[in-house]
């Protein structure tokens, strides 16, 4: 229901020449045409469709017959969406709320409008790390954003199933829970056989003794990679755990060797595996999952 008090005309987009007018909640705004159909495909129909019909527009020629917004968008949102759409006055990446760039995002949805949707994904972009994973998870489906998805998809594999509510369950569609389950099955499977099998010692030129060199390497990696990648309240990822690895005492090693070893342990397919296997796991997902939309203002052209 629309706010009964005397509506106020934007500050900024309430353009005398304009030729609609928009009410958004209890703020006016009056814009142009021309520009909204630069911007948006949806306008261009609607504004391209009365030309070729000769009619006049229904409604947003007066602040009285103003066209309504859905009331689930706020005016600031539609003020940055307006920014937008005028390449001008933009609030700083900065200081939008995740609520205005969520109603954002649904204005480019809606109106159909490529320069909104990059900006709303920017905004998006910076405000990731603030955003629980599952609802940001969500947020990249819903809007089809590739880049967010990604990125969300790697923030979940750490989290606890058993700390989740039944309602995130439900925020995500099956294939996600079901590859996440099965992505992660399969990384504690590897992290338990790197853990377990030293990478096999390469002994330098000046290697006195050859057995016990061997015997400290497979000792320092089970008390050390080992307990790194296995502890069960905080196991580290491989990154931290090499870091932690390297700056242990290594026993009666030969200095060569054990250089030699965390050199090619930096350098080894094992540390790799990992990350490749969530990089091909969460690209395969989205493009299964996500269908960014094509909305090419030169379409128009």
């Amino acid at each position: 229901m629309v706010n009964q008090r005397t509506p106020e005309r934007h500050h900024v987009f309430y353009f005398h020449d304009g030729t609609h007018i928009f009410r958004v909640r209890n703020v006016l705004f009056k814009v142009h045409k021309n520009v909204l159909s630069d911007k948006s495909i949806t306008f261009k129909t609607i504004f391209d469709a009365e030309v070729h019909a000769d009619v006049l527009p229904i409604g947003g020629l007066t602040d009285n017959k103003a066209i309504l917004v859905p009331e689930q968008i706020s005016d600031d949102a539609f003020e940055l969406f307006l920014s937008v759409c005028y390449n001008k006055w933009r609030p700083d990446v900065s200081e939008a709320r995740e609520s205005t760039v969520l109603e954002l995002l649904e204005l480019s949805r809606m109106y159909e409008s490529q320069d909104v949707r990059n900006h709303a994904i920017k905004h998006l972009f910076f405000l990731r790390q603030t955003i629980e994973p599952v609802k940001l998870t969500s947020i990249a489906l819903k809007y089809h954003i590739k880049v967010i998805f990604c990125y969300a998809f790697r923030r979940l594999l750490p989290l606890r199933v058993n700390d989740l509510e039944d309602s995130e369950f439900k925020l995500l569609p099956n294939p996600v829970w079901i590859t996440l389950f099965r992505v992660r099955e399969r990384l504690d499977v590897h992290r338990r056989v790197v853990a377990m099998e030293p990478p096999c010692l390469v002994h330098s030129v000046g290697c006195e003794d050859h057995r016990r060199c061997l015997n400290d390497w497979n000792q320092v990696w089970w008390n050390g990679m080992g307990r790194f990648l296995m502890d069960g309240r905080n196991p580290q990822p491989f990154d931290s755990a090499i870091h932690q690895f390297q700056s242990l005492s290594y026993g009666d090693m030969s200095p060569e060797c054990w250089r030699k070893m965390i050199k090619s342990v930096k350098e080894g397919r094992a540390f790799l595996h990992e990350e490749d296997l969530i990089d091909r796991t969460v690209l395969g997902l989205a493009e299964v999952l996500v269908n960014e939309p094509l909305l090419d203002d030169t379409i128009f052209s």
